[in-house]
C-alpha cells in the first residue's frame, strides 16, 4: 500500500472544516475563510490545501447537499407506493435539511458539478409529477415543468417556514402536499400558527 500525499487531508479534518463552514455560514453569509478555519480548529493553510477559494468551499457544500438531500429522498422511495405517498415521503426528507443548507440560497450556482446533480433531482421529481398524473392526483392537463417547478418552491418556502419557525417540519411536508394536491380551499386541517 502506498503513503498518502504528503498534504493530504485527514477526513476528520475535512469534516470539520465543511461543518464549521456550514454552521458560520448559515449564521453569517459573509463569514470568511479565516473564520471557518478558527471555527473548525485548522490554520488557513491546512483550510486552503484542500479549498483554494471560498467558491471552492461552497462547491463541495453544494455537492454535499445534493448528495444528502438525494439520500434523503431514495429513502421512502418505493415504486409500489402512491405517488402521493411518496411526494409526502420526499418532502419529509427533504423539509428538515433546509436549516443546514439554507445559506445556499444566497450563492451563485454556477458549478456545473451542483448543477447537473440539481438536474438529477428534476428529473426524479419529473418522473414523480408524471406518476401523480398517471394516477390522477394532479390534472394531467397541467404541463409537468409547472408542477416540478411549484414542488421546487413548496421546498423553498417551507425551509423560509420552518426557518422562521412558524411551521414544524412535519406541519411544513403536510401543507406542501395540500398546496401541491389540493390547493388552500378551507377544509378541517391543524391550525397553523402565523
Amino acid at each position: 500500500m502506498s503513503a498518502p500525499p504528503k498534504h493530504a487531508i485527514r477526513p476528520a479534518t475535512l469534516e470539520a472544516i465543511v461543518e464549521a463552514a456550514i454552521h458560520l455560514l448559515n449564521a453569517n453569509a459573509g463569514a470568511t475563510m479565516s473564520e471557518i478555519a478558527a471555527q473548525a480548529g485548522v490554520g488557513r493553510a491546512t483550510l486552503h490545501r484542500h479549498f483554494q477559494t471560498r467558491k471552492d468551499l461552497i462547491r463541495a457544500i453544494g455537492i454535499r447537499c445534493i448528495e444528502e438531500m438525494n439520500a434523503s429522498v431514495q429513502i421512502g422511495q418505493d415504486a409500489g407506493k402512491p405517488a402521493v405517498d411518496r411526494l409526502r415521503s420526499m418532502f419529509r426528507a427533504v423539509i428538515p435539511l433546509g436549516d443546514r443548507y439554507s445559506f445556499l440560497s444566497l450563492e451563485s450556482a454556477d458549478d456545473d458539478s451542483v448543477r447537473q446533480g440539481y438536474k438529477v433531482q428534476l428529473r426524479w421529481v419529473e418522473a414523480l409529477v408524471e406518476d401523480l398524473k398517471k394516477q390522477r392526483e394532479i390534472d394531467p392537463d397541467v404541463p409537468t415543468r409547472w408542477v416540478v417547478a411549484q414542488i421546487d418552491q413548496l421546498v423553498w418556502t417551507a425551509w423560509n417556514g420552518t426557518s422562521e419557525g412558524y411551521l414544524t417540519p412535519d406541519e411544513a411536508s403536510e401543507l406542501a402536499v395540500r398546496t401541491l394536491i389540493h390547493g388552500l380551499h378551507r377544509r378541517a386541517q391543524p391550525h397553523y400558527s402565523s
